[in-house]
């Protein structure tokens, strides 16, 4: 089992929770890490420690960004959907903010999109049931698991 599986059964297993439950550990495992092994490579051909967590910020924001389409702001009332290049966009643009930081400030932002993600899920409550927010949430617990499958790996070598 790996340290961000919640290990009560009795946790709370709302989106919002389990989102912030993996953060928490991750955030906390992250201050184990030496700086170097952000450059440690991943299965993900080319693909480092740093890339994956940065990707991990670039999921927060999608996740936001799709579920404030969902519900139907300001994304939404233009058209209902977001073309592909401008979801690439979005994703590049925090997948690269989040890349240029060394580990302490990077820590700190994915503690904080991690913040701002868990507070965009629990603001859509009624929301959540929809096809649209379900797959937004499952794909960003995917990125979410898969961070921390390769920060144990990191900290395991």
């Amino acid at each position: 089992m790996s340290d961000f599986e919640p290990t009560d059964p009795a946790a709370d297993t709302s989106p919002a929770a389990v989102l912030r439950g993996l953060r928490d550990a991750l955030v906390a495992r992250l201050e184990e890490l030496p700086e170097t092994r952000l450059s440690k490579l991943t299965r993900r051909h080319g693909w480092t420690l740093r890339h994956e967590l940065a990707w991990l910020a670039a999921a927060d924001a999608e996740l936001s960004a799709r579920l404030e389409l969902a519900a139907g702001g300001a994304a939404g009332a233009a058209g209902g959907s977001i073309e592909e290049p401008r979801w690439r966009r979005l994703r590049g643009e925090a997948m690269h903010a989040a890349q240029e930081l060394r580990l302490h400030a990077l820590r700190d932002h994915l503690a904080e999109s991690g913040r701002a993600a868990t507070a965009s899920v629990e603001r859509r409550g009624p929301l959540l049931a929809t096809a649209a927010a379900r797959a937004a949430i499952a794909a960003h617990d995917a990125a979410a698991r898969r961070a921390a499958a390769i920060l144990d790996e990191a900290l395991g070598n």
